[in-house]
Formats: C-alpha cells, sequence, structure tokens
C-alpha cells in the first residue's frame, strides 16, 4: 500500500477519508497538527477521539503537541477576521507547514488533509495553503483531492453516528465559538465533556487560582456572610476554602434541595447527604434571613464575560437568586467552561462578575 501523511483535525472529518484509503491502496499516517483548537480540554478531547479510532484501525497516530500561543502569534492582527477569512489560511499554512515538514523528514511524498472534509472550511484555501507548505520541501506533494465529494460527506455522517463521535459544533479557535451560542442543550453535552478530561491535579489548580483571585476581590474582603456550595467533582472545588474562610471568622451558607428549589441553610461544619442528589448540605433548619448575606458564589455549566450564566437545565439558582437581590453574585467556573457567549433566555440571571 501507497503511504500517505494524513494531517487530521478531529475523528468526525477523518473517518470516511481513512476508510476510503484503506480501501483505495493507500496506508495514512494521521498527523494530528492542531495548536488552534481552545481551549486546552477541547484539544485532549479531539486528540483522544482520533487516537481511539486510529488505534482500532491499526495506524500509526503522531501527535505534534500544542502550542497555542505560538498559533496565536501566527494569526495576531486577524483575530476579527470572519470564518473562511484571511485568519484561517494562516492557521492552515501554519498547521500544513508543520505536516509538509514531517512528511519530508520521515520519507513521504504525499501529504493530505482532513480539513477539506469540514463544512467549516474552504477548499480553494485549503488547497493554497498545502501547495505552499509542499513547495517548502523538494520531492514533496500535497494531495489536493476534495474529500468531500464522492458520496465521502455522505459516509462521514454514518462514521459518526457508528463509531459515537464526539461531534464539535465549531472550528476549532476561540475565535470561532460562537456558532455554539444558539443551543443550550449542545453546549452543556460540550462543557461536560470538556470538564471530564481535566486530571484531579488540574482541578485542584485551577481551583486554587479561582479562589486566589476572588480573595483580591473588594466584595469578598468586605463579605462577612457568603452563600457558597459544596462542589461536586465537575465544579470548581470549595470544601477546603469554606473551611479555611470559616476558620478565619466569615460565614458560610449553603444551599439545600427542597423538591424544585433550593433553600439556604447555615453551614457548621457538620455534612449529610442531600436528598435528591446526595450533594452535601448542613444538616439544620432553613435560613429565612437572608439580609446578611451580601456575595453569593455561584457555580454553572459555562459563564460568558458579559456575566450570563448557563446551568444545569433545572432553574434552581434561577429561582433562589431573586431572592438575594441585594448580593453581589460571583460566577465560578473552569477555565474551559468559560465561553465567548452563552445561550440564555429570559428566565437566566446574569452574573454580577466571573472569577
Amino acid at each position: 500500500m501507497e503511504k500517505v501523511l494524513l494531517h487530521t483535525c478531529c475523528a468526525p472529518c477523518s473517518g470516511a477519508i481513512i476508510e476510503w484509503m484503506l480501501a483505495n491502496g493507500y496506508k495514512p499516517t494521521i498527523y494530528y497538527c492542531n495548536p488552534n483548537i481552545y481551549p486546552y480540554e477541547e484539544y485532549l478531547v479531539r486528540k483522544q477521539e482520533c487516537s481511539r479510532y486510529a488505534l482500532s484501525l491499526g495506524l500509526e497516530i503522531v501527535d505534534a503537541d500544542y502550542d497555542h500561543a505560538a498559533w496565536q502569534c501566527c494569526i495576531s492582527g486577524l483575530e476579527g477576521e470572519p470564518e473562511r477569512g484571511a485568519r484561517c489560511l494562516e492557521c492552515f499554512k501554519m498547521r500544513l507547514l508543520s505536516a509538509a515538514r514531517y512528511a519530508s523528514e520521515h520519507g513521504f511524498t504525499l501529504f493530505t488533509s482532513t480539513l477539506d472534509s469540514s463544512r467549516w472550511k474552504r477548499h480553494d484555501q485549503i488547497v493554497e495553503a498545502g501547495n505552499w507548505a509542499a513547495a517548502q520541501f523538494p520531492g514533496l506533494k500535497f494531495w489536493d483531492k476534495n474529500w468531500r465529494q464522492g458520496g465521502l460527506q455522505e459516509r462521514r455522517s454514518q462514521i459518526i453516528k457508528e463509531q459515537d463521535f464526539y461531534n464539535q459544533r465549531y472550528c476549532g479557535c476561540e475565535y470561532s465559538m460562537q456558532a455554539m451560542h444558539d443551543d443550550k442543550k449542545q453546549t452543556r453535552q460540550h462543557i461536560r465533556k470538556l470538564v471530564s478530561v481535566m486530571t484531579p491535579e488540574s482541578k485542584a489548580a485551577q481551583s486554587a487560582a479561582v479562589w486566589e483571585r476572588l480573595e483580591q476581590n473588594q466584595a469578598f474582603k468586605d463579605a462577612t456572610d457568603i452563600l457558597a456550595y459544596w462542589s461536586m467533582d465537575d465544579e470548581v472545588q470549595t470544601p477546603a476554602f469554606i473551611e479555611k474562610w470559616t476558620a478565619l471568622g466569615k460565614r458560610f451558607y449553603l444551599p439545600s434541595i427542597q423538591g424544585d428549589d433550593l433553600i439556604v441553610k447555615l453551614y457548621d461544619g457538620k455534612l449529610r447527604p442531600g436528598e435528591q442528589f446526595g450533594i452535601p448540605e448542613p444538616d439544620g433548619e432553613q435560613v429565612n434571613d437572608l439580609s446578611p448575606i451580601t456575595l453569593i458564589l455561584v457555580p454553572g455549566r459555562a459563564f460568558d464575560a458579559q456575566g450570563n450564566r448557563m446551568g444545569r437545565g433545572r432553574g434552581f439558582y434561577d429561582r433562589l437568586l431573586p431572592q438575594l437581590p441585594h448580593a453581589l453574585k460571583a460566577g465560578v467556573c473552569f477555565d474551559c467552561q468559560k465561553l465567548p457567549s452563552v445561550p440564555t433566555d429570559d428566565n437566566d440571571f446574569k452574573m454580577d462578575f466571573v472569577i
């Protein structure tokens, strides 16, 4: 079988192309070079899906590693360009130049890219970038086949379902994320997948950074009574933070789920599993006078810089927060949960700031 280096952007774009190559006398080596992808957790999810599929077929996959800072330098000045514009061309050149260099150094005479399978991309830009990259290395050719034709686009959709691929809804970079804005269900699924690949060490480090930023905030410094939350595994971790500041004299309150609503209880150091979801909560009486609370730490699935919040879909906080109009609301999340914008509706409660 003829060797070919296949620059791969994601598993959904790769499946039908790899299948066609294997059926037509080509054995691809998968080259994963996508420093454009943001955030890092998104990069990991896409790489894992590519690796899973390649290994299931006995194919080699090469990881070009992740350098988003270098990619940002490459497209500097083009951040405001529309999708399929000048920024995309420079992005393609950077990634395909890396693929061309690897191909030249490892004995390949032919390389191509799955970028041409994506509806987010322009065929002419990919061909231009591929030919330019190939021209930098004597004896190397860019295979400019249009991978959307010949039934491959239809087969692409079938393989996504057959393999249960994670199928993202945006190209990859932070400037293309607006495409996710209109669908809460899809955005929740997307964020859940990103958080799932975070290691315990990463969650702990990001949690510590969140609390360090909050501790410098004047609203926190002034607050004596704070409504917080006892974190689940996929949320910014609160136990050590709450215990630290309880010992230093601040009073914390925690929510308790009662039917379809949240009630507030004072944290006294003793917790029991909640009845509905097992989330630890104080075993005490409901606090009815919420006037002492001046700061609320609010978890969520996603936030944006405008303070918009998207929760888990049950509306608990959207029903609780109107009871505390005097208190500042601080959104609390991991970096991968911060989006350029999040889908909202009239029932969603806006944050005063996001940590």
